[in-house]
């Protein structure tokens, strides 16, 4: 399989703190959940079933994060954490452990959500996939990032879509009609979250492949198998300042 939307790109697939340290070596940048979904609406856009199958039958480990503590998650779109995480490095229950000095930096930039106030552990309708504030975080709700998405065409209403939530709405109409067509399936795209620890820590988000209804997990053992996307430098959009900050706490 290989995709020609990417130029000069490498798979790496073994474990995520093996993996991600040999993607970046290479100076190749791992890819985040929206660059992703971004990937899998231009997959389908294309009508080309190789790059369909490339980016949609496949699922895709990120380094957008979740760091989760007493209830309460954070979706850090661009990790440093997690592109500097190595064999070396520890972990606790499979995820990256967080002193609560490094919790309260995410928090500080990254908008906080109450575990109680979204939807997981199950498959989503499209409106509650749509509205979902996990999703729009995966997304990146930056305006001005996904304007550009404003004027396209859903694949299930074939109806335009404005505002901030253009990337999510687009990506979810294309998911659940996709769904629909090759499975079957009414319901899609749930978020899987791991249960909380006694102390702060960090994981990384997989967006699941189309059989698998397309869910967003971070139930993921970063010690174990994972499947990275390594990119040219050019398509990075990360804002390292305060991830940067963070990993030079942890290491003091």
């Amino acid at each position: 399989m290989k995709t020609d939307l990417v130029q000069n790109y490498r798979i790496f697939e073994g474990r995520y703190n093996e993996q991600m340290p040999l993607l970046v070596q290479e100076s190749l940048t791992p890819l985040t959940a929206k660059d992703v979904m971004e990937y899998r609406i231009k997959a389908v856009q294309s009508k080309n079933i190789d790059e369909i199958y490339f980016w949609l039958k496949c699922h895709w480990d990120t380094i957008t994060g979740l760091a989760h503590f007493n209830g309460q998650l954070i979706v850090v779109p661009n990790s440093e954490l997690l592109s500097n995480i190595n064999p070396e490095s520890r972990l606790v229950n499979g995820s990256l452990p967080l002193t609560i000095d490094q919790y309260k930096e995410l928090s500080k930039k990254y908008e906080v959500i109450r575990r109680d106030k979204v939807i997981s552990g199950r498959d989503l309708t499209e409106k509650q996939a749509k509205e979902h504030l996990i999703w729009l975080k995966l997304a990146q709700d930056d305006k001005a990032l996904l304007d550009e998405y404003a004027g396209l065409v859903l694949f299930s209403k074939a109806k335009r879509v404005q505002g901030y939530k253009a990337l999510l709405i687009e990506y979810a109409g294309l998911i659940f009609s996709k769904a629909k067509r090759v499975y079957g399936y009414n319901v899609n795209m749930g978020i899987y979250l791991p249960k909380d620890q006694e102390n702060p820590a960090l994981r990384s988000w997989r967006l699941k492949h189309l059989n698998h209804r397309s869910g967003a997990s971070v139930k993921i053992d970063l010690g174990n198998y994972t499947r990275l996307f390594g990119a040219c430098a050019q398509n990075s959009s990360s804002d390292p300042s305060l991830e940067a900050l963070v990993a030079q706490q942890g290491k003091n």
